[in-house]
């Protein structure tokens, strides 16, 4: 059948605007409701509803419905192509149309490496940019249950590719547009799912209603419950991978990025948002363009009679967001927020708002980005030429000439922050020599040297640099950063630039090494995938021992040092694997998990400990839950599943609350509760994780769950509680002033800095990390330690705070209390993290904590191990004698 001539249309009179809902069923408006009065189609290119079946707002299209309408347009259009970047965790495809004139499609290789040449040659004067086109990138649908912005961009690629006016064939002539219709398919998808599922022919209005309730987790987030926009700077998932590939392949001068606000009472927002809130990197010129366009996105909202504000509400501070990543990237980032029906209508404080009418909004401002964007296309160009020259010149001026970073014991962490700054377009080397600086020796081996003077200055300032002071305490995200933290490395600025060296960054390289056959396999805990190998170990039933002190080997008459937590395998004592088929398993344990495996020909080590030592403790198996559903913060969750899931390859059994019974537990040896709200729990639940707790289980609580579970009398902790000034002055306080007060009140992502104890089963493989680490705090849950200090094996410092926004009172609170804590339930053990150590899935620095707690987190006890070693002896030998 062909669907451009056999299709039902539904339609409304253009007089009504809004919805009119029938005595049947709801009705929709037809196609010139969203699109411009005067302009002229060609009937050769399908319209959405010819090619869907109905009209666009009728039903929240699925992913797979936008992708086959894109691929219409782009075989049935020469202004458009279709692309796909990348496949999202979930395996849909992420696609982008280029939107350009026929003459143009003809010679777009040459022309996208034209625009990049000026854009990226900064050395020269600005070149003539009369004839060049202005590239605009258009995103949509980052958060999947935001869906008026993706529904909106279907409607736009067809308007593009259809429209026959002279504004919009001049426009693309001007303009060449990357229209990317849906930034996070796996959201959509579960969103679109959601409500269509929950949708009656008469849906109710009503905020209450199961379609405007959606289902956990909800479709904000991506496949494993992340919140892409923010993700641009870490880059952890192929969605914002395959994004960066091709911002840098195109380095576009305007990046728009379209929203909805969950607040139903909102209207329409757009950029510029808080001005004293915009990142201090970005050039004032930025702004000045946001507003000149703003001007123009008024007027299209005026002709409609659309409300809409600007200047408040959301700021443009973090540098990983959407938004604001194009802005300290030479491009004009610019958001757009638009107040959600959360499904078809609902009644709000002005009138009912609708989907389509949410759809227009979005349609309306993307048609006035373009038409303002090609007629300031010269100011554009101009001042992305001009973005890149100045932060040379910037770079020139900074007595800070290069950064320097380090990983020592763990050459994969550092070659996962090289992966990340080549995939921003930074250009990093090996120093050619041993470096001192910030008190520190950076080997030639282990470090890597980051030039400032570089086209990406200003990202690369904004990466490394720490701050404690700003304009505003209002931050709509994180108030720091720093990726040296992020990633565990040491950190130190250069006022000259050293020299390189000839060779390439070593890249980590896994392998067994020693004689055939073995007496032992050993290998550090150290680096970052020491935690991937052991869970493989263990599912293949290896047994497997962990180091409670250093020990020393003799390889070739040298000496090599083991740390803390190194993983010991005796060959004699497995059951499972014979000689030879264990020994294939250590080379492919090595290999895959990039580490170095020594084989060893004796226990007897010739000096204290020897292989056989009481001191090397067995690893236990184990058998993770997960609790999810209502009640968890899905984005905490999501971080545990991640890092089981993608990072340990480790399976993780997810279970809900209320599916928990005494007979279920059993099953498991550690739960872990992410985010919870241990108070939604039914008694049962409760009742049976204390019993599970107390005859040997191990719980790990992380975030908020800290907090809730300090109200169970099973569970009892000390918190400190920040005590704030009281604002009952004489005069009072400003009343439009309170929303500073509220936040300043707030720790919503900063990086602190604690004290560990190396030699704890906790902290084991962070020996040559010390004497700090640094966490990313988010929340004012604070931890008193406990009164056995074995128990704390984190301390945060005097000074704790190093860089973003903590008010003095959390300061204070925060010193001397504790972020890891152990506590000792019968024969089991609780172990709280107020601070989530797999944050967003780039926190690289303490993820190896959370693995930490899996596997040594039984061992640890109040008296650190001293009373269970004697009684152990004691009733050795009672029973020899």
């Amino acid at each position: 059948m062909n669907l451009r001539l056999h299709h039902v249309r539904l339609i409304l009179p253009l007089a009504a605007l809004s919805l009119a809902i029938s005595a049947e069923e709801v009705q929709v408006p037809r196609l010139d409701y969203y699109l411009p009065a005067q302009a002229k189609y060609d009937p050769a290119i399908p319209t959405p509803q010819q090619a869907l079946g109905y009209q666009v707002g009728d039903w929240h299209l699925h992913h797979h419905e936008l992708l086959s309408y894109c691929q219409q347009v782009a075989a049935a259009s020469d202004r458009v192509t279709l692309t796909e970047y990348a496949r999202s965790h979930g395996r849909r495809p992420l696609l982008y149309l280029t939107i350009t004139a026929p003459e143009n499609h003809a010679q777009l290789d040459s022309m996208r490496k034209a625009h990049v040449q000026r854009a990226l040659n900064p050395k020269q004067e600005n070149a003539d940019v009369q004839q060049a086109p202005l590239v605009i990138w258009m995103g949509y649908g980052v958060h999947g249950n935001e869906p008026s912005a993706s529904n909106a961009a279907v409607l736009l690629a067809y308007h593009l590719a259809a429209a026959r006016d002279p504004a919009t064939v001049q426009l693309l002539q001007r303009c060449i547009i990357l229209l990317e219709p849906c930034l996070n398919p796996d959201g959509f998808d579960r969103f679109a799912d959601w409500t269509n599922s929950h949708r009656g022919r008469f849906p109710s209005d009503h905020r209450a209603d199961q379609e405007h309730q959606e289902g956990w987790p909800s479709g904000r987030s991506n496949y494993y419950w992340f919140d892409l926009n923010r993700d641009w700077l870490p880059a952890v998932h192929p969605e914002s991978q395959g994004r960066l590939r091709l911002f840098h392949e195109w380095q576009p001068n305007i990046v728009t990025d379209y929203h909805e606000m969950g607040n139903v009472n909102r209207t329409y927002f757009f950029q510029p948002g808080i001005a004293k809130m915009v990142h201090p990197l970005t050039p004032t010129q930025n702004q000045t363009l946001t507003e000149k366009m703003a001007q123009a996105h008024a007027k299209a909202l005026d002709a409609i009679g659309s409300l809409y504000y600007t200047g408040e509400s959301y700021d443009d501070f973090y540098i990983g967001k959407g938004s604001t990543y194009p802005d300290v990237n030479g491009a004009v980032g610019v958001l757009f927020e638009q107040a959600s029906s959360r499904g078809f209508h609902q009644d709000t404080e002005h009138g009912r708002l609708t989907f389509p009418f949410t759809i227009r909004n979005q349609l309306t401002t993307s048609l006035s980005t373009l038409q303002s964007a090609s007629a300031l296309r010269t100011e554009f160009l101009d001042y992305q030429q001009t973005f890149f020259r100045e932060s040379l010149a910037l770079a020139a001026k900074s007595t800070i000439k290069a950064h320097i970073v380090a990983a020592p014991g763990d050459t994969v962490r550092l070659a996962d922050f090289l992966a990340l700054l080549k995939q921003h377009h930074i250009s990093a080397f090996r120093p050619a020599a041993s470096i001192k600086a910030n008190g520190k020796t950076f080997s030639s081996r282990e470090s890597l040297v980051i030039p400032s003077e570089q086209r990406q200055h200003r990202l690369i300032q904004a990466m490394f640099e720490t701050r404690t002071q700003f304009a505003s305490n209002i931050f709509y995200d994180v108030s720091a950063w720093h990726l040296p933290s992020a990633y565990g490395l040491h950190h130190a600025t250069l006022e000259a630039l050293p020299a390189a060296s000839p060779q390439e960054p070593p890249r980590p390289s896994g392998r067994l090494i020693g004689a055939d056959p073995a007496y032992a396999y050993v290998f550090s805990w150290e680096p970052r995938y020491a935690p991937r190998a052991l869970f493989a170990l263990l599912a293949a039933k290896v047994r497997c021992w962990t180091a409670g002190r250093p020990f020393e080997v003799t390889v070739a008459d040298k000496k090599v040092r083991y740390t803390h937590g190194s993983i010991v395998v005796p060959v004699g004592v497995q059951s499972e694997l014979d000689p030879t088929p264990l020994r294939r398993l250590m080379e492919s344990i090595a290999k895959n998990n990039q580490l170095e495996v020594r084989a060893l020909t004796t226990g007897y080590l010739g000096s204290v400990p020897d292989l056989g030592s009481p001191t090397f403790s067995p690893v236990t198996p184990t058998r993770v839950l997960l609790v999810v559903g209502p009640g968890i913060t899905s984005t905490t969750a999501g971080d545990v599943w991640h890092q089981f899931d993608q990072v340990w390859q480790s399976p993780i059994t997810q279970v809900q609350s209320s599916q928990f019974s005494t007979s279920l537990l059993r099953d498991f040896t550690t739960v872990i509760l992410a985010g919870a709200s241990v108070s939604s729990f039914s008694a049962s639940a409760r009742s049976a994780v204390e019993a599970w707790v107390s005859h040997g289980g191990n719980l790990i609580a992380i975030g908020s769950t800290v907090s809730s579970l300090a109200t169970q009398d099973w569970c009892k902790i000390e918190l400190i509680k920040a005590t704030h000034p009281v604002h009952n002055t004489q005069p009072p306080s400003p009343y439009d002033q309170a929303a500073e007060v509220r936040t300043a009140k707030e720790v919503n992502g900063a990086i602190v800095r604690a004290h560990f104890d190396p030699t704890h089963p906790l902290t084991y493989g962070f020996a040559k990390r010390g004497p700090d680490l640094h966490l990313m705090r988010d929340g004012t849950t604070y931890l008193k330690p406990a009164a056995s200090s074995y128990l704390n094996p984190l301390i945060y410092t005097a000074e704790p705070l190093v860089s973003g926004f903590a008010s003095p009172a959390n300061q204070t609170a925060m010193r001397g209390s504790t972020p890891l804590q152990v506590k000792v339930v019968g024969s089991g053990r609780v172990i709280f993290f107020t601070d989530n150590p797999v944050f967003r899935g780039h926190w690289l620095g303490t993820e190896k904590l959370l693995a930490n707690a899996l596997f040594f987190g039984p061992l640890v006890s109040s008296s650190g191990g001293a009373e269970e070693e004697e009684n152990a002896t004691t009733s050795t030998t009672e029973t020899t004698q």
